[in-house]
């Protein structure tokens, strides 16, 4: 008798908590929580969805950039093909070719000229070093 007793207010709980008034909502929550998670935290979230659509418009204008650089080294090719100003141009530039009477000037820097005078200087204090070595023997 005392299990009845015992058993029927129990039952009297799981029936108020496990009505169908009850559980419906919290499904739903539990569908819309995982929803949720899933949305914004697996590989087709909203951050992965975003960040490659930035990688996708970086790669938009690498390809306009190359494809203006593309423009302009076959706009090149065709002018080394055909203009001889540009021919004789790069012929003189790259391979250092010249007509006769062309005079060719060497401009060096300043560093480049004090590199030369502190060469030359020590070279000429090597001689008079030996100069007077051998001057003291004698």
């Amino acid at each position: 008798m005392q299990y009845s007793l015992v058993k029927k207010p129990l039952e009297n709980i799981y029936k108020k908590i496990f009505r169908a008034d009850n559980i419906l909502p919290f499904l739903f929550f539990l569908v819309l929580f995982y929803s949720i998670i899933s949305f914004l935290f697996s590989d087709h979230s909203i951050k992965n969805y975003l960040t490659k659509e930035r990688e996708k418009e970086k790669l938009l204008k690498d390809i306009d950039k190359l494809k203006s650089e593309n423009e302009k080294l076959q706009n090149l090719i065709n002018q080394l093909k055909t203009d001889p100003y540009i021919i004789e141009k790069k012929a003189r530039e790259d391979l250092g070719l010249m007509k006769k009477g062309d005079e060719i000037f060497i401009i060096l820097d300043d560093k480049e000229v004090k590199k030369e005078k502190d060469k030359d200087n020590r070279w000429i204090e090597k001689v008079k070093k030996i100069y007077k070595e051998f001057y003291m023997k004698k």
